[in-house]
């Protein structure tokens, strides 16, 4: 990972602490994916050794993706605005993780101007460039993720709105 700081010079200071934030929050959210889909996996062979049809859902999978938004909430409620939060989740885990290149390969650019937010622009490939744009706000003295963004490298000035995960 490479972290370049744009901030403003009195602000530079300050990157470490929000992108610790970010990507603790972000590390937590590979985790449970991980776990969730791992376990989603485990529930689709146990289908198809009982002879369950491909069409058909999986026993328990409905339950499991109940506990993976229960779960969510649980732990986006300490790092997310409510903005953010009421905006729901995608509802889906996958393999790799929506932010596992935040231990790999990536580039990132922190950008601060203004003593009450900040944005961490993440530069990334899974076979193709992609971006992801957060929006950190200090609410009542605490770093919340306000806003997210997905784009693509070769579209550089276009940013789609997206969930947290």
């Amino acid at each position: 990972m490479k972290i370049i700081n744009e901030a403003n010079e009195k602000f530079k200071d300050k990157q470490d602490e929000i992108c610790d934030f970010l990507f603790g929050f972000l590390r937590k959210l590979n985790a449970l994916e991980k776990e969730v889909f791992e376990r989603g996996q485990e529930l689709e062979r146990k289908k198809e050794e009982i002879g369950i049809p491909k069409s058909q859902i999986a026993p328990g999978k409905t339950a499991l993706f109940d506990e993976f938004e229960e779960r969510l909430d649980e732990l986006t409620e300490d790092y997310v605005t409510d903005k953010l939060f009421e905006r729901g989740y995608s509802n889906s885990f996958g393999n790799p993780q929506k932010y596992s290149y935040i231990d790999g390969e990536c580039t990132i650019n922190f950008i601060m101007k203004t003593a009450k937010k900040a944005v961490v622009e993440t530069h990334f490939s899974r076979g193709v460039d992609e971006k992801h744009k957060f929006v950190i706000k200090n609410v009542d003295g605490e770093w919340l993720v306000d806003e997210v963004y997905y784009g693509f490298e070769d579209e550089p000035d276009k940013w789609n709105s997206d969930d947290i995960i």
